[in-house]
């Protein structure tokens, strides 16, 4: 079938005929397979036209044409939109040096299979002996990697750029022929944040990970993320009513950095990169994280096309446990009742996670026949953060406590934060011009502390599992003293692991809740919590409902609805009633709002007590 004429009418009209390039692909999409679960309809459903000026590739999903003058470049196309105007090759900074590359040489495209094509460029290097970049087209996604050689520390890994231009000029780029032009609209990021935002205009830069380097400063609280750290590694564009993402994945153990960063769209285009700062080289090779570059009709296909991508390319973990049974059921965490005893009395939040607290606040759930089966004791039942020690002035007798719930049928979990230094001997902890940042996970010493302090919480006072927290990266900074060069994503994986591993070895049925929806953590994770929300947010059940969305995608089945910091009573009454249809119910306050202080109503309690039995009853045994 000769699809040229097709392809140049869509790929080169103008906007008016956007209603018949829409509908005419459409139908090519559904003729190929493409709305099938596999594409079978088309026996080669890659095809590939030559032009004067380069090729013209279409599959079912996407359009690229490569033209190799004036300046080389993939112009990618979806539903005949232009969406990207991409550079062949990508720079590999060495530390606080950016790349500069020469004689750019494209070799043929190759066909693999009938669903497979590639082209690989080499390229002269400023600062690696040896550089290779491949680029693979297969129905439905394009992946981008590249390769170099040399002995200097790495830097910022470019994808689909070569240095970062500024507001203004060119920056440290060659200028905008070195980097990405973007034609669509607007972008959505799984990036969690306060201000509840997930669409930005591709002008607005957008860290996805832990530790952004895209911050800015003051009350703007679009800004600070960290409620899932990391997310998945991923930006979805749309242009139209289509949908495509960018996105990155490698193998565990190599995601040694702490976000993908995306510059926004600027004078001379845009940039993604990951930083490696120093702490890796390239003397034995090095290849970067793979790119892809999926399609789809919303932001959620994009999302969930580029997970199974990850799955099958070996780039996630997966489920050690499929979990116990009692983790589906109700939570009551203390944190909400902290804040009110604050506001009460002088002191910090932490100051009341006592025993005689807990001890009350059980009391009034009881009164109220509130069918609660996990208690969350929250921040700060630690003499420090950092030796997961129990402060026995605020906890006389927690053995007995847990005893008491293990006897009414609920569990109990311990809330922490991630790799805290506090109580930590200097020589365990990573250290930063001298100062210490973070308990050094890659440390044998501390390992061992941290494997202990455990055994003794669940073995011998009978802790049912881990509520972790405080989750934001190592480092953003090279020359860092720690045992191991293990940074980024890694780092926190470091941790977790040993906090699933060792609490699971000492009972199989444990529970590790996390912050973590990529899904390269699900082997050291139970439950998501859907996290805080802000004081100000309003439409909070359509936030956690997103949430829980990206949650579900990346692998998480379970989800705690988590409760911090309710706004007002009707937003909290509406995403209580609600929580039974999105995840694990879960109530932070037995007496009033955080914020508003408005008392709860008696009547609302009893339909709560209502509520979770049937969502009890409800559950698959």
């Amino acid at each position: 079938m000769d699809l040229s004429f097709f392809i140049d009418t869509i790929t080169e009209g103008g906007s008016s005929t956007k209603t018949a390039r829409r509908a005419f692909l459409k139908a090519l999409a559904a003729y190929s397979g493409l709305f099938s679960k596999n594409c079978t309809a088309f026996s080669h459903p890659i095809e590939v036209s030559e032009r004067p000026d380069g090729f013209l590739l279409s599959s079912p999903a996407y359009s690229i044409r490569y033209r190799a003058t004036p300046i080389p470049a993939f112009e990618i196309y979806q539903e005949g939109l232009n969406v990207f105007r991409l550079p062949l090759v990508s720079g590999l900074g060495a530390l606080n040096t950016d790349e500069r590359l020469t004689a750019v040489k494209p070799g043929p495209l190759k066909v693999f299979a009938a669903d497979r094509y590639a082209i690989e460029i080499t390229a002269n290097s400023s600062l690696w002996q040896e550089r290779l970049f491949r680029w693979i087209f297969l129905p439905d996604h394009i992946e981008f990697q590249h390769q170099a050689q040399g002995s200097a520390r790495l830097g910022r890994c470019y994808f689909l750029s070569n240095g970062v231009s500024a507001p203004w000029d060119d920056g440290t780029s060659p200028g905008v022929d070195a980097n990405t032009t973007i034609f669509a609209s607007e972008y959505f990021s799984p990036a969690v944040n306060l201000a509840d935002e997930y669409y930005f205009k591709i002008a607005q830069p957008q860290s996805v990970g832990i530790l952004p380097v895209n911050t800015g400063s003051g009350y703007r609280p679009a800004e600070w993320t960290g409620d899932f750290a990391p997310p998945p590694l991923l930006l979805s564009f749309r242009k139209g009513s289509a949908w495509a993402s960018i996105g990155i994945g490698a193998r565990p153990g190599s995601y040694l950095f702490n976000s993908l960063e995306y510059t926004g769209s600027r004078y001379a285009g845009a940039s993604f990169y990951v930083d490696y700062l120093g702490y890796c080289s390239a003397a034995d090779g090095f290849s970067s994280p793979t790119l892809a570059i999926h399609f789809g009709y919303d932001e959620y296909e994009t999302l969930k096309r580029f997970v199974d991508w990850l799955d099958s390319s070996g780039f996630s973990t997966g489920r050690k446990s499929t979990g116990a049974a009692w983790h589906r059921r109700p939570i009551f965490c203390g944190w909400g009742e902290q804040e009110n005893q604050k506001r009460r009395y002088p002191g910090a939040v932490r100051d009341f996670c006592t025993q005689e607290n807990y001890e009350s606040w059980i009391r009034a759930l009881n009164s109220r026949a509130l069918p609660v089966g996990t208690v969350v004791i929250d921040d700060k039942w630690q003499s420090h953060y950092g030796t997961f020690e129990v402060d026995e002035k605020k906890w006389p007798d927690m053995k007995g406590f847990i005893t008491r719930q293990h006897a009414a049928d609920r569990r109990v979990l311990l809330w922490v934060p991630a790799y805290h230094i506090e109580g930590l001997e200097k020589s365990m902890c990573v250290l930063e011009n001298g100062r210490a940042i973070a308990a050094d996970v890659t440390n044998a010493r501390y390992q061992e502390m941290l494997r202990g302090r455990i055994e003794f919480l669940v073995r011998d006072l009978g802790v049912d599992g881990f509520k972790e927290d405080w989750v934001r990266g190592v480092t953003v900074k090279p020359d860092a003293q720690l045992t191991e060069p293990v940074i980024g994503l890694e780092f926190e994986r470091r941790f977790q692991s040993i906090l699933y591993d060792e609490a699971h070895r000492w009972k199989p049925d444990a529970m590790i809740e996390t912050q973590t929806p990529n899904p390269l953590f699900r082997e050291s994770s139970d439950v998501l919590r859907l996290n805080d929300i802000w004081y100000g947010a309003r439409d909070v059940t359509a936030t956690m409902r997103r949430r829980a969305r990206i949650a579900h995608i990346a692998g998480w089945p379970l989800v705690d609805c988590d409760d911090a910091s309710s706004t007002d009573l009707e937003e909290w009454w509406n995403y209580m009633q609600a929580q039974p249809s999105i995840g694990i119910p879960s109530l932070y306050v037995v007496s009033r709002m955080q914020t508003t202080f408005e008392t709860i109503p008696e009547r609302y309690w009893a339909y709560l007590a209502t509520l979770w039995r049937n969502y009890l009853q409800g559950l698959t045994p």
